[in-house]
């Protein structure tokens, strides 16, 4: 099955109108012309429609946050980019996994009040974008004269083709990675109730409330070269990126890391799983908590690492997730630690970064000895879930 797009009129032509019609042989005869040489035929059409272009969006998208709208019924706009689809995905899981939270008894229903604040500001952004883009795609095609011509054209004057500047300034946001969400609960600024001073470290080139950098790494336990951000799937957890540095360096950090996430007041281990003393072995992603998963990447060549010896028994329950930081990358050629140098980190003392379930990054720590990083991360998920977290217990 074929799909095409055939522009029967444009906004530019003097008897333009959005409410006209043409009938299939129409727009297949269209479509002949528009390949000639080559031939085209139908053995049949499964589906066909006028389209006319327009750019809409909802005054709100949601009614008491009982009712949640996404996708078509939120926003509109014209088929081009291939927009449309994309952006109603990201409406169902920014929103599923927040009504999963809540549900599950782990954040406040207070989160979904992001819901709205964060898609319609996209929506709003793509529809901006759509709307020029949109209006260059139905201008007069150039004649064959004319492409021949911009065939020839130095890239100085290629730079200067409006089409063509358009699309690169938008690649990003049409890719998917320009996706930006203010500051909230949920993502991290100085406005945040999460004050510690180990939060946003020097040099750290993660944004919260973006998708975090894309890295490779060696998983330890195969030796498989993955792709770090894609290592956990989407099932509602929060993904714990520890960035380990050098083992003989980070040694007491990790432990005390792994320590204080085993005290029962830590944001950790308030939310454990019901059934955490069945849990099967071959859990890989879950065996503690519901509501996170535990990645652990070493600053080091896959054999010097020895999960038994370098990796707490907290952390390396999750075995299938600690990764050696030892693949070359262009983007840092000089960086010994590739992943921990693109994020931003002190290639020996690493820190650590909270991805949200659906893969924007919450906020980002030092790794630190003693209790400051959980403390931290205590603050920032006391922000918006149901337990309190980090509190000390009153003595007598």
């Amino acid at each position: 099955m074929v799909r095409l797009y055939i522009q029967i009129a444009s906004s530019t032509d003097p008897d333009w109108s959005p409410r006209r019609t043409a009938t299939a042989e129409e727009v297949q005869a269209s479509a002949k012309k528009i390949l000639h040489p080559y031939l085209i035929e139908w053995e049949r059409v499964e589906w066909y429609s006028v389209y006319p272009i327009g750019q809409g969006i909802s005054d709100k998208y949601t009614i008491d946050h009982r009712v949640f709208l996404g996708g078509d019924a939120c926003h509109t706009h014209s088929p081009k980019a291939g927009q449309g689809m994309n952006t109603a995905f990201l409406d169902a899981l920014n929103l599923a996994w927040k009504i999963h939270a809540v549900e599950a008894g782990f954040a406040d229903r207070a989160i979904l009040t992001t819901y709205e604040s964060e898609r319609k500001d996209v929506a709003e952004t793509l529809l901006s974008f759509d709307n020029k883009y949109a209006k260059l795609f139905s201008q007069r095609p150039p004649a064959a004269k004319e492409v021949q011509a911009a065939s020839e054209q130095t890239n100085a004057q290629v730079e200067d083709n409006e089409f063509v500047k358009t699309f690169k300034e938008s690649c990003e946001f049409t890719s998917g990675y320009g996706v930006a969400y203010k500051p909230n609960a949920l993502n991290w600024s100085p406005a945040h109730a999460a004050k510690s001073s180990l939060i946003n470290p020097q040099g750290s080139k993660l944004r919260t409330g973006r998708i975090m950098i894309n890295a490779d790494v060696t998983r330890v336990v195969d030796a498989n070269v993955v792709h770090l951000e894609q290592e956990v799937p989407l099932n509602g957890s929060f993904r714990i990126y520890v960035f380990a540095g050098v083992p003989a360096v980070t040694s007491r950090a990790l432990e005390d890391f792994a320590l204080r996430l085993g005290n029962k007041r830590s944001f950790y281990s308030s939310y454990l799983r019901p059934d955490i003393d069945s849990v099967s072995h071959h859990e890989k992603h879950n065996p503690h908590s519901l509501f996170f998963t535990i990645c652990t990447v070493f600053a080091a060549q896959r054999s010097q690492i020895e999960i038994a010896r370098d990796v707490p028994s907290l952390l390396a329950r999750y075995r299938d997730h600690i990764y050696a930081d030892d693949r070359w990358d262009r983007r840092v050629p000089d960086a010994r630690a590739a992943a921990h140098a693109k994020m931003g980190f002190d290639q020996e003392r690493g820190g650590v970064v909270v991805v949200r379930p659906d893969g924007y990054v919450g906020i980002v720590t030092s790794l630190v000895e003693g209790s400051g990083t959980v403390d931290a991360l205590n603050e920032y998920f006391g922000a918006f879930c149901t337990n309190k977290l980090g509190e000390k217990m009153a003595q007598l």
